[in-house]
């Protein structure tokens, strides 16, 4: 029997799979004219038309893959989450709750001090949206991290974990809030998030004597 020898078509990955990668690049595309545009217009300048202007598709196709332009900056928001969360926990399992969080706190300062246009527009376009301020993803990765470490006896078990997971998400978007909203930025922001974190995890009480 002669061996059958593959032929540049055998070798094409199948049509799902290229469609799939289609589309992952379109929706890239689309996101980055999006973010582009609000660093020129500001996010309340830039309609869902001048997107797929500035893409060069039907406007339904942004549509397609972000049914709101809100959902451009939860996808900024998520890819910086996914940075964030692999800086946090590259310490290692044996990290403490303390630097798996300002690992956390940190990374997401320096990815929007060294893109700080950028960060401004998305920031600052967030800023009035009401479920930025709500139990955000953030606030629930914040929350597991809490919870994990009352497992290991870092942190008080009365102490509720969902309720320290929102307001280290909320002291965060005040904290990135304050930082965009002047020019030129009013304070370092990776040495204000880790100092954010360690208020929140001390407290503000005397650590030793009796309470005042």
């Amino acid at each position: 029997m002669t061996a059958h020898i593959p032929s540049p078509g055998d070798l094409d990955p199948p049509p799902s799979d290229r469609r799939a990668r289609q589309r992952e690049r379109r929706r890239a595309e689309l996101y980055d004219v999006a973010i582009e545009l609000f660093v020129e217009k500001t996010y309340e300048g830039t309609t869902m038309e001048d997107i797929a202007d500035r893409a060069d598709v039907a406007r339904a196709t942004v549509f397609n893959h972000f049914p709101r332009k809100a959902a451009f900056l939860r996808e900024w928001a998520t890819r910086r989450r996914e940075k964030a969360i692999r800086a946090a926990y590259a310490g290692g399992p044996e990290s403490s709750a303390r630097e798996i969080l300002v690992r956390y706190f940190t990374e997401l300062g320096a990815l929007s001090d060294t893109s700080r246009p950028e960060s401004v527009a998305v920031i600052l376009g967030s800023a009035g949206l009401a479920d930025t301020w709500q139990r955000s993803p953030l606030a629930v990765e914040f929350a597991g991290i809490v919870a994990e470490a009352q497992r290991r006896g870092e942190i008080d078990p009365a102490v509720n974990a969902d309720r320290v997971g929102l307001i280290l998400s909320s002291s965060y978007y005040v904290t990135l809030t304050a930082w965009a909203s002047e020019e030129p930025a009013p304070f370092d922001l990776t040495e204000e998030m880790a100092a954010t974190v360690d208020l929140i995890l001390n407290g503000v009480l005397p650590r030793t004597g009796p309470a005042r």
